[in-house]
């Protein structure tokens, strides 16, 4: 059996072909074929939703005169620019690619090209410069063109001058986080700039990429320069953003208010959002902040039955009224559903307690995210989908119905239909399948549930090898050894 033609001819006859990008749903069993690697599980929601999500990645490769480009939304929005392009999935677009067999094809002018554009690559905040460390690191390729470290390196500077507080830290909107509407950012119906763990935690992130970066060019100069600015604001992450306060019996990492704004929040404390959980992203917190990651399971907090409300379901503003269409005061986000399990898995790589602890959290947020990738019909037919965002209250993306009521394009597209706005693939590989390297080494940590007697992941792509891994718990099923097994060619 193909399983990669099995799924690619369920999904292009299932579709709706409105935007055709370089590979088109008739190319789409070839392109996967070569790109990505063979993945089989016992639980089909999670296994379809692979395929899906590398099956809707390939719609947003567009072919430019500058080269290779990744989109966002398929049609054309009136944000992005010339070629469709929004920087603020950037670093979800480079983890999710880095898994393709020919990743270096696709990224090197999408990324130089946000570089060399200072308004495209600053209209929202990213983690961009990290994600090009972690993407390097599996393909074992640093090399991002001529003059690059100045370029990242003035990246970073342009952060600086725009958005840096005297006091140490990066100020930032909700809009320019990707994320409207925010119940932490309006304050008293007003839209105020804030100290919050998105920007600080990727300027982090992004500090911390230059220095690797600078020590591996032989420029260590620079890249004290940039530790010293990563260790900097760490530590100011964790000593200030950290609301040590008892709320629910757990502190956690909220936005706080830049000085000269003074705009209080409604009651003035801030609220519980999962913006909280990206410090873990980029291994911020110190050990022994991470029981916080408790309150995805809390049905109190944020766990809902359609995912992972993006604010405390028990704040007084939860889902406040508004007719904007991208709403992020509770409304479920694979954006923001992306970000907490990539912090997950990688609190689980840094420790042998919190893979204990957090494996079987983590396989069951995954199947419930994996579970979400539909869209229920009129009839109550089921179709494989990935849009904007969901309801934390009923089967419905809710974005998407705003859209069809705001009669959006005179309802001639569908906006968020195979929105490339999060990863997924990333998070079987990386988080299920425990798929990495550390210190130049490949490491493998899956977290497979018990239930399970099997899995193999085939010809992963990394630093020029292929390697497979196999779970076969009595070597029936694939008829090699029993338990798990790395190989690689």
């Amino acid at each position: 059996m193909d399983i990669i033609k099995e799924y690619v001819d369920r999904f292009n006859a299932e579709d709706n072909e409105h935007v055709v990008n370089k590979i088109d749903n008739a190319h789409a069993y070839e392109w996967m074929k070569e790109e990505i690697p063979v993945f089989e599980c016992p639980d089909k929601d999670i296994e379809r939703a692979y395929y899906f999500r590398f099956w809707t990645f390939r719609k947003h490769i567009r072919e430019e005169k500058i080269g290779y480009m990744i989109s966002e939304f398929l049609p054309k929005v009136g944000w992005s620019g010339e070629y469709n392009e929004i920087n603020a999935a950037v670093g979800h677009h480079l983890y999710e690619g880095r898994w393709l067999k020919n990743a270096g094809k696709y990224f090197k002018s999408y990324i130089n090209h946000f570089l060399d554009d200072p308004y495209r690559g600053h209209l929202y905040s990213s983690w961009m410069l990290w994600a090009m460390l972690e993407y390097s690191k599996v393909t074992g390729d640093y090399d991002w063109g001529e003059g690059y470290l100045a370029k990242i390196c003035k990246h970073y500077e342009e952060w600086e001058a725009e958005h840096l507080l005297k006091n140490g830290f990066f100020w930032s909107l909700d809009d320019n986080d990707a994320m409207e509407l925010s119940i932490s950012s309006r304050r008293n119906g007003k839209l105020a700039r804030a100290i919050r763990p998105t920007l600080n935690s990727y300027m982090c992130a992004n500090a911390y990429a230059i220095a690797e970066f600078a020590k591996m060019a032989g420029e260590m100069e620079i890249c004290e320069k940039y530790i010293k600015k990563h260790e900097e604001l760490k530590s100011l992450i964790n000593d200030q953003i950290w609301y040590d306060s008892f709320y629910r019996a757990f502190p956690y990492f909220r936005d706080i208010d830049v000085p000269e704004d003074a705009i209080k929040n409604y009651d003035g404390q801030s609220p519980m959002e999962l913006i909280g959980y990206i410090p873990w992203m980029f291994n911020i917190p110190p050990k022994g902040r991470e029981d916080r990651f408790e309150l995805l399971e809390d049905e109190g907090v944020f766990l809902t039955p359609y995912g992972l409300a993006t604010a405390d379901k028990s704040d007084p503003r939860f889902l406040y009224y508004d007719e904007h269409e991208c709403q992020w005061n509770g409304y479920v986000w694979p954006f923001a559903t992306a970000q907490t399990l990539t912090a997950l898995y990688t609190q689980m790589k840094r420790d042998e307690e919190s893979h204990q602890r957090f494996g079987g959290m983590y396989y069951r947020l995954l199947k419930q995210y994996a579970w979400s990738h539909h869209l229920t019909r009129e009839d109550g037919t089921t179709v494989p989908w990935i849009d904007e965002s969901r309801s934390p209250l009923e089967d419905d993306w809710y974005s998407r119905s705003r859209l069809i009521e705001m009669n959006w394009k005179g309802g001639k597209e569908e906006r968020g239909k195979d929105y490339n706005h999060s990863t997924y693939c990333d998070l079987v590989i990386s988080g299920l399948v425990g798929f990495g390297v550390e210190d130049g080494c490949v490491k493998v940590k899956p977290c497979f549930p018990e239930e399970w007697d099997w899995c193999r992941l085939t010809d992963i792509p990394c630093m020029g090898k292929l390697y497979t891994v196999t779970y076969d718990k009595t070597g029936e099923k694939f008829g090699g050894e029993k338990g798990l097994t790395v190989t690689c060619r």
